[in-house]
């Protein structure tokens, strides 16, 4: 009886070991590797951030608490400055790439002669790095030889040339719809993938019980896919929230800081002024944001909850 007790107990011994021990050991190389290269510099910023870190001042190297945090909410003009910028940068680009890159990828879901090249045209710009988007971009609305003004000349829109870059709101306004022709086919290839594991079945279903077009859009396929909807929208903003190679090649903040977002202005700091105390605490600041936001925007969507269709 003992004996029979004790080869249970190593069999059981082996089932765990297998069942739970065996993945994390698997998985320790990736953790490691992501403690190193990803968890650690995180720490680090948290570390520099308490500090008056100037590179510049070797000796000046010292720890001060939360002065620099305090500094950046009561004596940072530039920072709340940078905050709104980021807020409308993000928020246009991705509404504005999110309801065009649905509607594509609706109608390239949709069986037609010819569709594998208009699907690979249509994605394109997303293998386009940002920095060469920024040049691109930068020639489309220059004064003098810019596309852009040549068209509305052209339809009678404009009377003469627009300088779109002396202005911060039309800079700005140029920025995004860089950013909105890059991001668009990201969404694109998203919501391609999860409408393609939508069963016909159902929405044969739905036409037999007289549904229409409307009905169906967004009683079926909306909810369906909401998962990934949400994903693709969160991770899409966070992307553009961190971006700095397409505004910084297009604008580089200007003019008047009318286009500095965070992360452009912690560069600033970090690069330009060797300042890395301070730029710590400017990227953890914009760390908590973004955690705040995700947060909130996870729970508002549901994120892994089904609903009723």
């Amino acid at each position: 009886m003992r004996a029979e007790n004790n080869t249970l107990k190593r069999t059981k011994s082996k089932l765990y070991y297998k069942r739970v021990a065996v993945p994390y050991i698997l998985l320790l190389p990736v953790l490691l590797f992501v403690a190193c290269f990803m968890l650690w510099p995180m720490v680090n910023v948290f570390i520099m951030s308490v500090q008056n870190y100037q590179v510049l001042k070797p000796k000046d190297r010292a720890f001060i608490g939360l002065l620099n945090y305090v500094k950046i909410i009561t004596d940072d003009p530039l920072f709340f400055k940078s905050l709104r910028n980021s807020a409308v940068w993000v928020f246009i680009s991705v509404v504005f790439q999110t309801i065009p890159g649905f509607w594509l990828a609706l109608l390239l879901n949709k069986k037609f002669k010819g569709r594998g090249i208009v699907r690979a045209l249509a994605l394109s710009p997303w293998a386009v790095a940002g920095a060469m988007v920024g040049i691109i971009w930068s020639l489309i609305p220059g004064e003098t030889y810019g596309v852009l003004n040549d068209v509305l000349l052209k339809l009678g829109v404009i009377q003469r040339n627009i300088s779109w870059f002396s202005s911060g709101n039309r800079a700005m306004a140029a920025a995004i719809m860089a950013n909105i022709w890059r991001g668009i086919p990201f969404f694109t290839i998203s919501y391609l993938s999860a409408l393609s594991s939508v069963s016909d079945d159902i929405y044969e279903s739905a036409k037999i019980d007289g549904a229409n077009s409307f009905v169906t859009l967004f009683k079926i396929t909306i909810p369906m896919i909401k998962d990934t909807i949400v994903l693709t929208t969160l991770l899409r903003a966070i992307w553009t929230f961190n971006a700095v190679d397409l505004i910084y090649s297009l604008t580089y903040g200007g003019p008047n800081n009318a286009t500095t977002t965070i992360p452009l202005y912690i560069m600033t700091k970090f690069k330009g002024e060797l300042n890395y105390g301070y730029a710590s605490a400017l990227a953890a600041i914009a760390t908590m944001i973004m955690m705040v936001v995700a947060f909130v925007y996870i729970r508002l969507g549901k994120l892994g909850k089904e609903e009723m269709y």
